[in-house]
Formats: C-alpha cells, structure tokens, sequence
C-alpha cells in the first residue's frame, strides 16, 4: 500500500481588520461592541449632517418633531413593557412591597460610534424611563442587525450634506 504523507503547514489566513466599530456603553462599562466593513464607504459622511441624524434614529430619545424613539430605546422601551406585563397579575391586591423597583436613577446609556478607531461621534440618553436593570438586564443582541444596517445605509451614500466646523 502507497501512503502518500500530507504536508502539514500552518494555515495563514490575513485577517482583514474592521475600519468601524460601535460600542454600546451603560455607566462608561461595554454592554455591547461590534466591529464591521461598510462597502464604497465615503469619507465625506464623517463630516456631515447624515451623519446626525444616523445617530439619532439609532439612539435619540426625541427623534424627530414628534419624540419618536431610536432603534435602542425603542427596543429597551418594549423590553421594560414587556417586563411589566409579564410582572402583572390583574388577581391579587399591588402593594409596593410587591412592585419591584426600576433601575436605580442616573444610569446613562452611551452610543458610540468609531472610525479607525477614533470616535467619529456619541450620543447619550438616561436609562430613567426604562424598568429593566442595566447591569442584568440588557441584551441588545436582537437588533444588531438593524443597528449595522442604519450605519451602513447612511454612510454608503454618494452625496452628503457636509457641516463645517
């Protein structure tokens, strides 16, 4: 029997590294970090007004004239609904030793988004509107996708509507 011996050489594989990168932050502590490529990037979107308003439909509080939500709070908003429905028992007498206490006050979400990993621009809102407990609580893993998707939307484009500084 011939046996032929295979080579065995280690694998090289270039690992491409990610120009972007967001990071999600409660209290200045990582919940959530995701690098990524966006294709027929344009250098002009960091310095122009898509640029604010992408960030605002990610993590606004107040977007728009009518106080809509981003994608985060409007999801953290349907985290807490959903977290005091499942808590709610319509038979028996609410005390408030029954009601557990939202987060405790002054917990601020931080939206950052990187270039290079430079900050190109952060946004921040108060976690005073939502029940959920930031430090258990949090799991955004659901709408990354939506998140890296408004990213690379907006900052694909061809032409932008530049700031000056």
């Amino acid at each position: 029997m011939n046996v032929t011996e295979k080579v065995n050489q280690p694998i090289t594989k270039k690992i491409e590294e990610q120009r972007f990168e967001f990071v999600l932050y409660i209290n200045n502590n990582i919940i959530c970090q995701r690098y990524f490529n966006i294709y027929d990037f344009n250098e002009d979107s960091i310095k122009s007004l898509e640029l604010k308003e992408m960030m605002d439909n990610i993590a606004s509080m107040g977007n728009g004239g009518f106080g809509g939500m981003g994608i985060i709070p409007n999801y953290l908003k349907q985290k807490s609904l959903n977290y005091l429905w499942d808590n709610y028992n319509p038979y028996s007498i609410q005390n408030d030793e029954s009601y557990k206490a939202p987060a405790k006050k002054g917990d601020v979400f931080k939206f950052e988004f990187k270039v290079d990993k430079r900050s190109a621009c952060e946004i921040e809102f108060p976690n005073d509107f939502f029940t959920l407990n930031p430090k258990v609580n949090i799991d955004i893993r659901e709408i990354i996708p939506s998140i890296m998707t408004e990213i690379r939307q907006s900052l694909n484009q061809k032409n932008y509507t530049i700031i000056e500084y």
